[in-house]
Protein backbone atom coordinates (compact mmCIF):
# COMPACT_ATOMS: atom_id res chain seq x y z
CA UNK A 1 0.00 0.00 0.00
CA UNK A 2 1.35 3.30 -0.75
CA UNK A 3 2.40 5.56 2.32
CA UNK A 4 -0.42 7.71 1.42
CA UNK A 5 -3.15 5.50 1.36
CA UNK A 6 -1.53 4.17 4.35
CA UNK A 7 -2.05 7.58 6.48
CA UNK A 8 -5.47 7.84 5.20
CA UNK A 9 -6.42 4.54 6.48
CA UNK A 10 -5.13 5.20 9.49
CA UNK A 11 -6.53 8.40 10.16
CA UNK A 12 -9.68 7.10 9.42
CA UNK A 13 -8.75 3.89 11.99
CA UNK A 14 -8.11 6.52 14.48
CA UNK A 15 -11.22 8.50 14.61
CA UNK A 16 -13.47 6.45 14.41
CA UNK A 17 -12.45 4.45 17.20
CA UNK A 18 -11.68 7.59 19.12
CA UNK A 19 -15.33 8.56 18.24
CA UNK A 20 -16.65 5.30 19.55
CA UNK A 21 -14.49 4.18 22.03
CA UNK A 22 -16.70 5.33 24.85
CA UNK A 23 -20.23 4.42 23.86
CA UNK A 24 -18.52 0.89 22.69
CA UNK A 25 -18.00 0.66 26.47
CA UNK A 26 -20.97 1.01 27.69
CA UNK A 27 -22.16 -1.15 25.26
CA UNK A 28 -19.40 -3.55 26.39
CA UNK A 29 -20.68 -3.31 30.05
CA UNK A 30 -24.19 -3.50 28.94
CA UNK A 31 -24.01 -6.06 26.80
CA UNK A 32 -22.05 -8.13 28.94
CA UNK A 33 -25.07 -8.57 31.82
CA UNK A 34 -27.95 -8.61 29.02
CA UNK A 35 -26.30 -11.93 27.54
CA UNK A 36 -27.78 -14.12 30.33
CA UNK A 37 -31.12 -11.65 31.25
CA UNK A 38 -33.15 -14.67 31.11
CA UNK A 39 -31.06 -15.77 34.02
CA UNK A 40 -30.86 -12.64 35.95
CA UNK A 41 -34.80 -12.50 35.53
CA UNK A 42 -35.28 -15.65 36.93
CA UNK A 43 -33.12 -15.44 39.88
CA UNK A 44 -34.50 -11.77 40.65
CA UNK A 45 -38.22 -13.19 40.19
CA UNK A 46 -38.78 -10.64 37.25
CA UNK A 47 -40.21 -13.75 35.36
CA UNK A 48 -43.69 -14.20 33.83
CA UNK A 49 -45.37 -16.93 35.34
CA UNK A 50 -46.36 -19.65 33.43
CA UNK A 51 -47.16 -22.50 35.20
CA UNK A 52 -50.00 -25.29 34.37
CA UNK A 53 -51.03 -28.14 35.06
CA UNK A 54 -49.92 -31.15 33.44
CA UNK A 55 -52.18 -31.69 30.83
CA UNK A 56 -53.98 -28.24 31.05
CA UNK A 57 -55.47 -26.64 27.52
CA UNK A 58 -55.03 -23.57 26.46
CA UNK A 59 -57.87 -21.25 26.83
CA UNK A 60 -59.15 -19.83 23.82
CA UNK A 61 -57.98 -16.27 22.36
CA UNK A 62 -61.51 -15.06 23.24
CA UNK A 63 -61.51 -15.69 26.23
CA UNK A 64 -58.01 -14.23 27.58
CA UNK A 65 -59.17 -11.03 25.29
CA UNK A 66 -62.29 -10.97 27.97
CA UNK A 67 -60.08 -11.64 31.03
CA UNK A 68 -57.87 -7.66 29.15
CA UNK A 69 -61.11 -6.03 28.61
CA UNK A 70 -62.47 -6.55 32.29
CA UNK A 71 -58.85 -5.41 33.42
CA UNK A 72 -59.13 -2.34 31.33
CA UNK A 73 -62.67 -0.51 30.80
CA UNK A 74 -63.36 1.75 27.87
CA UNK A 75 -60.06 0.48 25.85
CA UNK A 76 -60.58 -2.24 22.80
CA UNK A 77 -57.70 -5.08 21.76
CA UNK A 78 -55.60 -3.91 19.29
CA UNK A 79 -52.82 -6.56 19.19
CA UNK A 80 -51.94 -9.88 20.47
CA UNK A 81 -48.42 -11.28 20.63
CA UNK A 82 -46.68 -14.57 21.61
CA UNK A 83 -42.95 -14.81 22.96
CA UNK A 84 -41.64 -18.31 21.45
CA UNK A 85 -39.63 -18.60 24.74
CA UNK A 86 -42.58 -18.48 26.81
CA UNK A 87 -45.46 -20.39 25.14
CA UNK A 88 -47.79 -19.76 28.14
CA UNK A 89 -47.82 -16.30 27.70
CA UNK A 90 -49.84 -14.17 26.10
CA UNK A 91 -49.34 -10.14 25.39
CA UNK A 92 -52.14 -8.06 24.64
CA UNK A 93 -52.06 -4.36 23.84
CA UNK A 94 -55.33 -2.41 24.95
CA UNK A 95 -55.76 1.29 23.57
CA UNK A 96 -58.60 3.69 23.16
CA UNK A 97 -61.04 3.07 20.34
CA UNK A 98 -60.22 4.83 16.63
CA UNK A 99 -56.97 4.81 18.05
CA UNK A 100 -54.65 3.19 15.07
CA UNK A 101 -51.08 3.90 16.31
CA UNK A 102 -49.26 2.19 19.53
CA UNK A 103 -48.47 5.42 21.13
CA UNK A 104 -50.72 5.11 24.15
CA UNK A 105 -52.06 2.29 25.51
CA UNK A 106 -51.05 -0.84 27.72
CA UNK A 107 -49.57 -3.97 27.89
CA UNK A 108 -51.81 -7.32 29.13
CA UNK A 109 -49.74 -9.65 30.28
CA UNK A 110 -51.91 -12.97 30.67
CA UNK A 111 -50.97 -16.97 31.83
CA UNK A 112 -52.52 -18.70 28.35
CA UNK A 113 -53.35 -21.17 30.49
CA UNK A 114 -55.29 -19.68 33.85
CA UNK A 115 -56.17 -16.79 32.50
CA UNK A 116 -54.12 -15.04 35.34
CA UNK A 117 -53.24 -11.37 34.73
CA UNK A 118 -49.75 -10.59 35.94
CA UNK A 119 -48.79 -7.07 36.59
CA UNK A 120 -44.65 -6.76 36.51
CA UNK A 121 -42.65 -3.92 37.07
CA UNK A 122 -42.22 -1.39 34.06
CA UNK A 123 -39.46 -2.81 32.32
CA UNK A 124 -37.08 0.44 33.61
CA UNK A 125 -37.73 -0.40 37.18
CA UNK A 126 -36.05 -4.04 36.50
CA UNK A 127 -32.32 -4.58 36.31
CA UNK A 128 -32.18 -5.90 32.87
CA UNK A 129 -35.05 -3.19 31.77
CA UNK A 130 -33.05 -0.91 32.73
CA UNK A 131 -29.59 -1.88 31.09
CA UNK A 132 -31.56 -2.63 28.16
CA UNK A 133 -32.66 0.89 27.50
CA UNK A 134 -29.27 2.01 28.55
CA UNK A 135 -27.84 -0.55 25.81
CA UNK A 136 -30.50 0.43 23.00
CA UNK A 137 -30.74 4.10 22.94
CA UNK A 138 -29.16 5.75 26.18
CA UNK A 139 -32.56 6.57 27.44
CA UNK A 140 -33.11 9.44 24.97
CA UNK A 141 -35.16 7.85 22.84
CA UNK A 142 -35.46 7.69 18.98
CA UNK A 143 -32.81 9.94 19.04
CA UNK A 144 -30.33 8.15 21.12
CA UNK A 145 -31.39 4.50 19.00
CA UNK A 146 -30.23 6.78 16.00
CA UNK A 147 -27.20 7.86 17.56
CA UNK A 148 -25.98 4.31 18.68
CA UNK A 149 -26.64 2.68 15.52
CA UNK A 150 -24.33 5.50 13.89
CA UNK A 151 -21.67 4.38 16.83
CA UNK A 152 -22.48 0.58 15.28
CA UNK A 153 -21.63 1.85 11.98
CA UNK A 154 -18.53 3.62 13.28
CA UNK A 155 -17.12 0.32 15.19
CA UNK A 156 -17.61 -1.71 11.69
CA UNK A 157 -16.02 0.69 9.60
CA UNK A 158 -12.98 1.30 13.16
CA UNK A 159 -12.87 -2.79 13.13
CA UNK A 160 -11.80 -2.38 9.09
CA UNK A 161 -9.65 0.01 8.92
CA UNK A 162 -7.66 -1.81 11.95
CA UNK A 163 -7.37 -4.78 9.83
CA UNK A 164 -6.70 -2.82 6.91
CA UNK A 165 -3.55 -0.76 8.58
CA UNK A 166 -2.16 -3.56 11.00
CA UNK A 167 -2.36 -6.38 9.06
CA UNK A 168 0.30 -5.92 6.51
CA UNK A 169 2.62 -5.57 9.75
CA UNK A 170 1.51 -8.31 12.33
CA UNK A 171 2.07 -10.36 9.47
CA UNK A 172 5.76 -9.92 10.20
CA UNK A 173 5.28 -11.15 13.60
CA UNK A 174 4.78 -14.49 15.15
CA UNK A 175 1.49 -15.10 16.37
CA UNK A 176 0.70 -14.05 20.02
CA UNK A 177 4.20 -12.59 20.39
CA UNK A 178 4.09 -9.68 22.95
CA UNK A 179 7.35 -7.32 22.32
CA UNK A 180 7.76 -6.89 26.44
CA UNK A 181 11.55 -6.32 25.10
CA UNK A 182 10.59 -2.85 23.10
CA UNK A 183 8.84 -1.72 26.28
CA UNK A 184 5.41 -1.74 27.85
CA UNK A 185 3.76 0.67 24.96
CA UNK A 186 4.73 -1.24 21.96
CA UNK A 187 3.99 -5.03 24.56
CA UNK A 188 0.49 -2.71 24.22
CA UNK A 189 0.22 -1.98 20.77
CA UNK A 190 0.84 -5.98 20.01
CA UNK A 191 -1.61 -7.36 22.45
CA UNK A 192 -4.66 -4.74 21.23
CA UNK A 193 -3.81 -5.56 17.69
CA UNK A 194 -3.33 -9.65 18.56
CA UNK A 195 -6.93 -9.59 20.72
CA UNK A 196 -8.50 -7.29 18.01
CA UNK A 197 -7.69 -9.60 15.40
CA UNK A 198 -8.85 -12.73 17.38
CA UNK A 199 -12.11 -11.25 18.11
CA UNK A 200 -12.83 -9.99 13.97
CA UNK A 201 -15.14 -11.51 13.33
CA UNK A 202 -17.38 -11.42 16.22
CA UNK A 203 -16.98 -8.21 16.44
CA UNK A 204 -17.92 -7.37 12.51
CA UNK A 205 -21.18 -9.79 13.16
CA UNK A 206 -22.07 -7.96 16.35
CA UNK A 207 -21.38 -4.49 14.96
CA UNK A 208 -23.58 -4.82 11.88
CA UNK A 209 -26.21 -6.92 14.02
CA UNK A 210 -26.67 -3.79 16.22
CA UNK A 211 -26.25 -1.12 13.94
CA UNK A 212 -29.05 -3.01 11.68
CA UNK A 213 -31.18 -3.44 15.11
CA UNK A 214 -30.61 0.31 16.49
CA UNK A 215 -32.12 1.50 12.49
CA UNK A 216 -35.15 -1.31 12.93
CA UNK A 217 -37.78 1.47 13.23
CA UNK A 218 -37.04 3.25 10.51
CA UNK A 219 -36.87 0.39 8.73
CA UNK A 220 -39.91 -1.18 9.80
CA UNK A 221 -42.13 2.11 9.16
CA UNK A 222 -40.36 1.51 5.53
CA UNK A 223 -42.16 -1.87 5.49
CA UNK A 224 -45.43 -0.50 6.91
CA UNK A 225 -45.55 2.52 4.47
CA UNK A 226 -44.71 0.33 0.93
CA UNK A 227 -45.34 -3.21 1.14
CA UNK A 228 -47.95 -3.15 3.55
CA UNK A 229 -49.69 -0.21 2.62
CA UNK A 230 -49.55 -2.12 -0.77
CA UNK A 231 -50.96 -4.95 0.04
CA UNK A 232 -54.03 -3.08 2.59
CA UNK A 233 -54.46 -0.72 -0.48
CA UNK A 234 -56.66 -3.70 -2.36
CA UNK A 235 -58.64 -4.50 -0.40
CA UNK A 236 -60.79 -1.63 0.68
CA UNK A 237 -64.02 -3.16 1.40
CA UNK A 238 -65.85 -1.44 3.89
CA UNK A 239 -66.34 -3.20 6.71
CA UNK A 240 -70.55 -3.89 7.58
CA UNK A 241 -71.21 -6.82 9.39
CA UNK A 242 -69.95 -8.11 13.15
CA UNK A 243 -66.28 -9.28 12.98
CA UNK A 244 -65.65 -13.09 14.01
CA UNK A 245 -63.70 -13.85 16.81
CA UNK A 246 -59.93 -13.52 17.05
CA UNK A 247 -59.70 -17.53 17.60
CA UNK A 248 -61.22 -17.57 14.10
CA UNK A 249 -58.75 -15.15 12.70
CA UNK A 250 -55.91 -17.15 14.25
CA UNK A 251 -56.95 -20.54 12.47
CA UNK A 252 -57.21 -18.53 9.08
CA UNK A 253 -53.60 -17.75 9.41
CA UNK A 254 -52.11 -20.70 10.62
CA UNK A 255 -54.30 -23.01 7.63
CA UNK A 256 -52.54 -20.84 5.24
CA UNK A 257 -49.10 -21.88 6.96
CA UNK A 258 -49.47 -25.33 7.64
CA UNK A 259 -46.31 -25.99 10.24
CA UNK A 260 -46.21 -22.57 11.37
CA UNK A 261 -47.18 -20.85 14.80
CA UNK A 262 -48.83 -17.13 15.89
CA UNK A 263 -46.55 -14.66 16.19
CA UNK A 264 -49.06 -11.91 16.64
CA UNK A 265 -52.39 -11.15 15.54
CA UNK A 266 -52.93 -6.98 14.68
CA UNK A 267 -56.67 -6.73 14.96
CA UNK A 268 -58.63 -4.38 12.10
CA UNK A 269 -58.13 -0.78 12.45
CA UNK A 270 -54.72 -0.23 13.83
CA UNK A 271 -51.38 0.56 11.56
CA UNK A 272 -50.10 -3.33 11.05
CA UNK A 273 -53.80 -3.86 9.60
CA UNK A 274 -56.60 -2.58 7.64
CA UNK A 275 -60.09 -1.48 8.48
CA UNK A 276 -61.71 -4.58 7.45
CA UNK A 277 -58.72 -7.43 8.34
CA UNK A 278 -57.10 -8.89 10.98
CA UNK A 279 -53.43 -9.02 10.05
CA UNK A 280 -52.32 -12.54 10.99
CA UNK A 281 -47.76 -13.31 11.42
CA UNK A 282 -46.62 -16.44 11.77
CA UNK A 283 -43.14 -17.89 12.45
CA UNK A 284 -41.81 -21.41 12.29
CA UNK A 285 -40.72 -23.50 15.48
CA UNK A 286 -37.25 -24.24 15.27
CA UNK A 287 -34.52 -21.98 16.15
CA UNK A 288 -34.01 -20.25 12.78
CA UNK A 289 -37.19 -20.23 11.28
CA UNK A 290 -38.94 -18.26 14.38
CA UNK A 291 -37.37 -15.92 12.99
CA UNK A 292 -38.28 -15.96 9.60
CA UNK A 293 -42.16 -14.23 9.58
CA UNK A 294 -44.63 -14.55 7.16
CA UNK A 295 -48.41 -12.43 7.10
CA UNK A 296 -52.00 -13.43 6.12
CA UNK A 297 -54.91 -11.01 5.47
CA UNK A 298 -57.81 -12.20 6.99
CA UNK A 299 -61.32 -10.89 6.34
CA UNK A 300 -62.77 -9.91 9.63
CA UNK A 301 -66.20 -10.22 8.65
CA UNK A 302 -66.02 -13.43 6.83
CA UNK A 303 -63.07 -15.09 8.74
CA UNK A 304 -61.96 -16.57 4.82
CA UNK A 305 -57.93 -15.63 3.79
CA UNK A 306 -57.76 -12.79 1.27
CA UNK A 307 -53.96 -12.83 0.96
CA UNK A 308 -50.82 -14.03 2.11
CA UNK A 309 -47.42 -12.00 1.80
CA UNK A 310 -43.37 -13.47 2.98
CA UNK A 311 -41.39 -10.42 4.70
CA UNK A 312 -39.24 -8.84 2.59
CA UNK A 313 -35.10 -9.76 3.13
CA UNK A 314 -34.69 -6.50 4.99
CA UNK A 315 -37.57 -7.43 7.29
CA UNK A 316 -35.79 -10.84 7.84
CA UNK A 317 -32.48 -9.54 8.29
CA UNK A 318 -33.96 -7.48 11.48
CA UNK A 319 -35.29 -10.61 12.84
CA UNK A 320 -32.00 -12.75 12.62
CA UNK A 321 -29.84 -9.86 13.92
CA UNK A 322 -31.42 -10.24 17.24
CA UNK A 323 -30.41 -13.57 18.15
CA UNK A 324 -26.80 -12.84 16.48
CA UNK A 325 -26.16 -9.66 18.89
CA UNK A 326 -26.98 -11.08 22.02
CA UNK A 327 -25.82 -15.06 21.68
CA UNK A 328 -29.32 -16.12 22.71
CA UNK A 329 -29.92 -18.79 20.24
CA UNK A 330 -27.75 -21.76 21.56
CA UNK A 331 -27.74 -22.07 25.22
CA UNK A 332 -25.73 -20.94 27.82
CA UNK A 333 -22.30 -22.15 26.50
CA UNK A 334 -22.85 -19.67 23.64
CA UNK A 335 -23.62 -17.17 26.19
CA UNK A 336 -20.35 -17.77 28.00
CA UNK A 337 -18.76 -17.64 24.54
CA UNK A 338 -20.56 -14.22 23.72
CA UNK A 339 -19.94 -13.02 27.24
CA UNK A 340 -15.95 -13.92 26.97
CA UNK A 341 -15.56 -12.30 23.33
CA UNK A 342 -17.43 -9.04 25.29
CA UNK A 343 -15.00 -9.02 27.40
CA UNK A 344 -11.96 -9.13 25.26
CA UNK A 345 -13.55 -6.09 22.99
CA UNK A 346 -13.71 -4.04 26.35
CA UNK A 347 -10.27 -5.01 26.88
CA UNK A 348 -9.00 -3.92 23.28
CA UNK A 349 -11.02 -0.71 23.05
CA UNK A 350 -9.11 0.19 26.93
CA UNK A 351 -5.79 -0.46 25.40
CA UNK A 352 -6.38 0.97 22.30
CA UNK A 353 -7.50 4.29 23.55
CA UNK A 354 -4.56 4.36 26.41
CA UNK A 355 -1.80 3.63 23.56
CA UNK A 356 -3.30 7.23 21.60
CA UNK A 357 -3.35 8.98 24.79
CA UNK A 358 0.67 7.58 25.32
CA UNK A 359 1.40 8.27 22.60
CA UNK A 360 4.85 9.95 21.40
CA UNK A 361 4.17 13.72 20.95
CA UNK A 362 7.31 14.05 18.37
CA UNK A 363 8.60 11.82 15.80
CA UNK A 364 12.27 12.21 14.90
CA UNK A 365 13.31 12.10 10.86
CA UNK A 366 15.23 8.66 11.95
CA UNK A 367 11.82 6.69 13.15
CA UNK A 368 9.95 7.79 10.46
CA UNK A 369 12.29 6.40 7.90
CA UNK A 370 12.94 3.19 9.59
CA UNK A 371 10.14 0.79 8.77
CA UNK A 372 9.73 -0.71 11.42
CA UNK A 373 9.49 2.33 13.79
CA UNK A 374 6.87 3.56 11.47
CA UNK A 375 4.96 0.82 11.84
CA UNK A 376 5.09 0.87 15.67
CA UNK A 377 4.03 4.96 15.37
CA UNK A 378 0.98 3.90 13.14
CA UNK A 379 -0.17 1.05 15.50
CA UNK A 380 0.21 3.24 18.67
CA UNK A 381 -2.77 5.13 16.71
CA UNK A 382 -5.46 2.61 16.98
CA UNK A 383 -7.80 3.44 19.54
Amino acid sequence: MKPANLRRWRLVHRWTSLICSVNLLILCVTGLILVFHHEIEHLMGDEFDTSYTEGQARLPLESLVGVARAANPGLEPKFVSFDPEEPGANFIFMSAPGVRDFEDGRWVMLNGYTGANQVLKPPEETLTGFLLKLHVDLFAGFAGQMFIGVMGLLFVVSTVSGLVVYGPFMKKLAFGLLRFRRGTRIANIDLHNLLGVATLVWALVVGLTGAILSFSPLILTYWQETELVSMIGRHTEPMTGTPVTVDQAAQAGLAAFPGMQIAFIAYPGNEYASDRHFSVTVRGQTELTQKLLSVALVDAETGQLTETAEMPWYITAVLLSGPFHFGDYGGLPLQIIWALFTIVTGVVTVAGFVVWVKRPRTRTATSEAGVQDASDSRMGSKA
